[in-house]
């Protein structure tokens, strides 16, 4: 008994030591990851790169395949680029199994005192997260070694190996276990470092070990099908898309298991045979999905229902007129209804770089139309906390009604900006039939691109009411000031060498950049009220005023 206790230990240490690799990275680099993502769009090879990078980094294909289909849902990017980064992912997070069952678990204890003393010892963020990550890849190798040390007691017990011979003598039944403790652990890397374990340590054979890698990949095609059930139509089409390719891939593999496990044993050691079969098997579901996109996108695209709710006005939801007895209640509500606010103002932001790059007239109208959306929440959420107030409210209730009222503020603002300045200088461009120059796009893209990450880091800091976060938020205002300051003088610069992109969009340009800084300074303004509640308010470097002489 103690044995089984002792390896759900190792389990659970290595599921945290992926999360603790995922969250760091994420945390450090995640905004980078995204750009990274977003400016490969329409090219292949890029494209793939950029699943295989930030799958490798964060330790999760799943992870990836969620992230990448928001940004479909979003019309950020393409279905078709959106699925090539999830087959990228999916062979990176193989790759990643490869360097993690490496026999070097004399790093553990290295990492884990460069990741630990690290943490502790470094202030800036970005650097403690990166240390958070560091030590996460210490847990996974000690994990593993706890693995194979745990499996030699495991093949001494009896009933363990009865257990273990009626799941070995049913291929299939394996796969579907491995689909089990992927949607249990969700991640198939952890299964498949898991399996490597087993097979090393004789608690399985090689074959057993290959079938549950086939149920691990199923599994990690069916978790992002799950997590974006409710989605919108562009976010679930690429990941039931690379559901289906996987499905195809395993299908086409399930009967040449014996076959292939004869050709690896003859160059591969046994315990390493599960990791290289995992990657060999995700290469070829690559090559396949390459090879199907058009087709496999064009059949999930059918099979796929509109959404339903895309035409129709938004209301206020979360409002409970019964909640003004309790008015913490209320303020929950209130808060609700604004993060319902937050996410059409950040959809609207996000649309507007293809709208501001291509004119998509269809996009624009979309935009006009949440921003009706989202002055209907405001006039809402203001009468719900106009009525909260005259109810007896204790300081930090009445605190908390003023910040909801304060952010709603904003984002009603930030939306009036979007549609009343950057949708009309869209059209504006389209009417004079004029074009950015490419090193004046690219800037514009990368000022868009570093509000829309302090986008999201403003709804967090909502969320969670975190100083640290609200540092974070007000300290992201400097790089903001940075690229606009640099836009402006080498738009200048360039109309003094008579480039005549520059000198035509001029006007354009540098309206855009001033609006895109106006929205920046009202995601600021969101960190002030967290600030203060945890006693962090930053020196401003506004100068006192002298006093008058007598």
């Amino acid at each position: 008994m103690s044995v089984l206790i002792e390896l759900v230990g190792a389990i659970a240490l290595l599921l945290w030591g992926l999360r603790m690799v995922r969250t760091g990275m994420m945390r450090a680099y995640g905004s980078h990851l995204k750009r990274l993502a977003r400016q490969n769009e329409g090219r292949l090879i890029p494209m793939l790169g950029s699943g295989f990078l930030f799958a490798i980094l964060i330790q999760s294909s799943t992870a990836t395949a969620i992230i990448v289909a928001s940004f479909a849902g979003q019309n950020i990017l393409s279905i078709s680029s959106a699925l090539v980064v999830i087959l990228g992912a999916d062979v990176g997070t193989a790759v990643a199994v490869i360097l993690a069952t490496q026999k070097i678990t004399v790093l553990s204890p290295i990492l884990l005192a460069i990741g630990i003393f690290g943490f502790l010892s470094i202030e800036k963020n970005r650097l403690r997260n990166l240390f958070r990550a560091i030590t996460g890849l210490g847990l996974i190798l000690l994990a593993l070694s706890m693995v194979n040390y745990i499996g030699t007691g495991l093949t001494n017990l009896q009933q363990f190996n009865t257990v273990m011979q009626v799941f070995i003598s049913q291929p299939f039944l394996m796969l579907l276990f491995g689909v089990i403790l992927t949607y249990l652990a969700h991640s198939s890397l952890a299964i498949v470092l898991l399996v490597v374990g087993f097979v090393q340590s004789g608690v399985l054979l090689t074959d057993a070990g290959l079938f549950l890698v086939l149920g691990a990949n199923v599994g990690s095609g069916l978790l992002p099908v799950i997590a974006n059930w409710k989605a919108k139509r562009n976010a679930k089409i690429p990941v039931k898309a690379n559901f289906l390719i996987r499905v195809l891939g395993v299908a086409a593999v399930f009967p040449f298991i014996v076959p292939s496990l004869a050709v690896l044993s003859d160059s591969l050691p046994a315990y390493s045979t599960p990791a290289f079969f995992h990657l060999f098997l995700n290469i070829g579901v690559a090559i396949i999905g390459l090879v199907l996109l058009p087709l496999i996108i064009k059949l999930v695209t059918n099979l796929e229902t509109a959404d339903s709710e895309s035409a129709q006005a938004i209301e206020p939801k979360h409002l409970d007129e019964t909640a003004f007895s309790s008015p913490s209640k209320a303020l929950a509500c209130a808060k609700r209804e604004a993060l319902n606010m937050a996410d059409i103002a950040q959809i609207m932001l996000r649309n507007t770089l293809p709208v501001l790059k291509d004119g998509n007239d269809e996009l624009r109208q979309e935009i006009v139309m949440m921003d009706d959306d989202l002055d209907r929440l405001f006039n809402a959420i203001k009468i719900y906390i106009a009525k909260i107030m005259r109810e007896e409210l204790t300081e930090d209730e009445a605190q908390r009604a003023m910040d909801l009222l304060s952010f709603t503020a904003n984002m009603e603002h930030m939306g009036d900006i979007i549609e009343g300045n950057l949708m009309e200088l869209a059209v504006k461009k389209v009417n004079l039939g004029a074009q950015f120059s490419k090193q004046g796009l690219s800037e514009i893209t990368d000022l868009h691109e570093a509000v829309s990450t302090t986008f999201e880091l403003a709804i967090n800091t909502f969320i969670s009411e975190d100083g640290d976060l609200a540092r974070m938020l007000f300290d992201a205002t400097a790089s903001i000031r940075e690229l606009e300051s640099k836009s402006v003088i080498t738009h200048l610069e360039r109309i003094g060498t008579g480039i005549s992109e520059s000198i035509e969009t001029s006007s354009l340009h540098l309206d855009i950049i001033r609006d895109l800084k106006r929205i920046n300074s009202h995601l600021t303004s969101i960190a002030y009220p967290v600030l203060k509640a945890s006693g962090k308010v930053p020196k401003t470097k506004w100068k006192k005023p002298k006093p008058q002489s007598d």
